[in-house]
């Protein structure tokens, strides 16, 4: 096992002060949900930070949240690409010599790692993960070889758990859809009982 500062270099978010004609793209951690969902979040827009720190977000970067209850962990996608990480974030940039970066997201997001993040947090109203408490995390790390193929499994388990929320969501719809048709029937029928009589 190696600590994540090992295999990753963690950057804290910027203070970043929202303009709606600014160049500049902040994600949010109210963006971590839509990125988890495969959705394209709509980005704070403001002035580039002008600090050190401030690096915009590329391919194979991890989003972690820094507040909360939970450690919310996304992996970055185009949708973010560019874009700075705001305080309530963290930057991970994985050596991707070293660890896969979807296999870093899975191994982050298991119940066990979120229990050791969880009882990281400090403060009480809004709890926060001190950056010194994600980078000496512990990191199991398989060969490449075999992370490469945990990560295919994460992903592959991710998409079927979109598949299965959007059919659910579609039979709901598909089910109120038959009860209105049922209702307008059973209603015509008595419509033409009365017109009978």
């Amino acid at each position: 096992m190696l600590e994540l500062r090992n295999i990753a270099e963690v950057f804290t978010g910027v203070a970043f002060r929202e303009v709606p004609d600014g160049c500049a793209k902040v994600v949010r951690l109210s963006d971590l949900s839509d990125l988890k969902a495969g959705r394209f979040p709509v980005l704070g827009r403001g002035v580039a930070p002008d600090v050190a720190r401030a690096l915009v977000i590329q391919e194979g970067d991890l989003l972690v949240g820094a507040r909360g209850a939970t450690t919310d962990v996304s992996i970055a996608s185009e949708a973010v690409f560019d874009a700075f990480v705001s305080l309530d974030l963290y930057l991970v940039r994985p050596n991707t010599a070293k660890v896969n970066p979807q296999y870093l997201a899975s191994f982050l997001m298991l119940p066990t790692t979120q229990a050791q993040l969880a009882g990281a947090k400090q403060g009480s109203r809004l709890s926060r993960l001190p950056k010194n408490a994600l980078e000496s995390m512990a990191i199991l790390l398989p060969p490449l070889e075999a992370q490469s193929l945990i990560a295919g499994l994460a992903v592959s388990l991710e998409e079927e758990d979109h598949l299965l929320k959007k059919l659910t969501h579609l039979n709901s719809i598909l089910g109120r859809e038959a009860i209105a048709r049922a209702i307008r029937a059973a209603n015509m029928k008595q419509v033409h009982k009365e017109h009978q009589q």
